[in-house]
Order: C-alpha cells, then sequence, then structure tokens
C-alpha cells in the first residue's frame, strides 16, 4: 500500500498540483518518521478489505497514469530528498526506482528459504549509486579542509568523500592518499545503507576509526534511529510467496 501511495502521491503534487497530503518536515527526524509511519498505517488500515488482485489491479493502472504524467516532465528540474538534500529530479526518481527494489528485495528474503543463492541482482550498481549520494549529505564527522575518505564497492565503483571549508564533497574514483576507507561488498552495501542487516565479514574499515566508523551510519532510505531493519515480520510459507508474485508484478 505505501507504493500505491507513492504512485497517486506523486500524480496528486506533480500533475494535479495538489499539495494537500504532503508531510509537513518536523524539526526532529524520528518525529518525521513516525509521521510516515502512521500514514502508512492509515493505508492498511483503509485498505484491509481489498482482495490481492485489487490492490495489484491499482498499482499496475496507478503506476501506468505516473508513467504517463512523468513522460511530461523536465527532469533537470528541482527537487529534494530527504536523506540526500537538494537534487534535481531525475535523482528523486532513481530514489524512487531503488524504494521500490528495495521492498521487492524485502519480500524476496522473507519469501524464499533460508540461504537461498544471492546472485548479484542486476539493478543492484544503478541502486548503489543513488545511495551513494547521502554520503555527503549525512556524512558529518569533523576533520581539516583536504581529508580525503574512500568508499569502495568492489565490482561497483569507487567514490572519494573529501572535506571542503562547509561540507563533505563526492566524486567518483579513489583518492591518492585517503585518511580513512570503506570497503564493502554489494550485498552488505545495500543492506547497511537501508538499515538491514548484513555480514560484518563483508566491511572493511581501514585509517582513522574516528572518519571510518561514522560512514557506516549513512543510509539511502529513512530509518527511525539506528535500529536495522529485519524482516522478522514475514513468514517464509506459501503466504510470503504470494507476495512475491505480487511483487514480480509490480516490479517488472
Amino acid at each position: 500500500m505505501h507504493l500505491l501511495d507513492a504512485n497517486l502521491s506523486w500524480l496528486a503534487r506533480g500533475r494535479d498540483h495538489d499539495q494537500s497530503g504532503i508531510i509537513p518536515v518536523p524539526a526532529g527526524h524520528d518525529e518525521f518518521v513516525r509521521g510516515l509511519a502512521q500514514r502508512n498505517q492509515r493505508w492498511v488500515d483503509g485498505t484491509s478489505t481489498l482482495s490481492p488482485r485489487l490492490i495489484t489491479g491499482l498499482l499496475r493502472w496507478s503506476g501506468e497514469q505516473l508513467d504517463a504524467y512523468l513522460h511530461t516532465v523536465d527532469l533537470t528540474g528541482a527537487s529534494s530528498v530527504y536523506w540526500a538534500g537538494q537534487v534535481p529530479l531525475w535523482f528523486d526518481l532513481a530514489r524512487e526506482f531503488t524504494e521500490r527494489w528495495v521492498h521487492y528485495q524485502q519480500i524476496r528474503d522473507a519469501a524464499l528459504p533460508a540461504g537461498h543463492d544471492q546472485h548479484q541482482d542486476q539493478y543492484l550498481p544503478l541502486v548503489l549509486r543513488t545511495f551513494i549520494w547521502g554520503f555527503p549529505h549525512q556524512y558529518q564527522a569533523p576533520a581539516p579542509a583536504g581529508t580525503a575518505i574512500t568508499l569502495e564497492i568492489p565490482g561497483i565503483g569507487a567514490w572519494t568523500l573529501t572535506r571542503t571549508a562547509t561540507d563533505w564533497s563526492l566524486n567518483e574514483g579513489p583518492p591518492a592518499a585517503p585518511a580513512a576507507s570503506l570497503r564493502i561488498t554489494g550485498e552488505a552495501a545495500w543492506r547497511l545503507l537501508t538499515g538491514a542487516r548484513y555480514d560484518s565479514r563483508q566491511v572493511l574499515l581501514s585509517g582513522d576509526l574516528a572518519l571510518a566508523e561514522p560512514l557506516l551510519r549513512v543510509h539511502g532510505i529513512i530509518v527511525q534511529g539506528s535500529h536495522p531493519l529485519t524482516t522478522a515480520g514475514y513468514a517464509r510459507s506459501s503466504t510470503g510467496q504470494r507476495l512475491l508474485d505480487a511483487a514480480l508484478v509490480v516490479v517488472c
């Protein structure tokens, strides 16, 4: 239902110029997360009598409407993403794609048997290249101007976080002499950046740990506090498989 809300909200705000559904951004992060959770719960409660066929039909219809609208917009226009700051509209749409991808992965993890083959998804590089832009907005470690930090995801890319006079900037490619570094597998990276549990053996911090450890607190989605998300609420059952099948219809 969260994805149906997302589709209809894009249409209401952008196509129909109706801002009444926007959640006011409060002073505190946790307050905003609670407001978002309450909104999601209202959708769940209000649609509890709908059948899976009706829900997937609404998702398909609203998705087609959204696709048609997005063909008319200027992708270089201004937008914003909660965890990345002010961005062009194309980045906001990339963020929207990552959100849907993450929900699919969560359902897939819940529906498939434990220990199933974890092959790399074809969209994982795109997702991580979007998430990576959360670092300059969220990373707050103090350091002298010119300090460089390496972010490396083997097989996907390497980036440099550089301290400027006022904040941190991000560029592609590794620095020559990093003060600290984070090297992480793609599988662990998407889980870390979405607040999910990950295999710590796939994460390597090096250099100045005062600079390296805060890298693990950056997220590519809205996460309450620092508590990891789990899939404990999804049973690995025939119900989970039906959720997976529905997700395949919507995401693919």
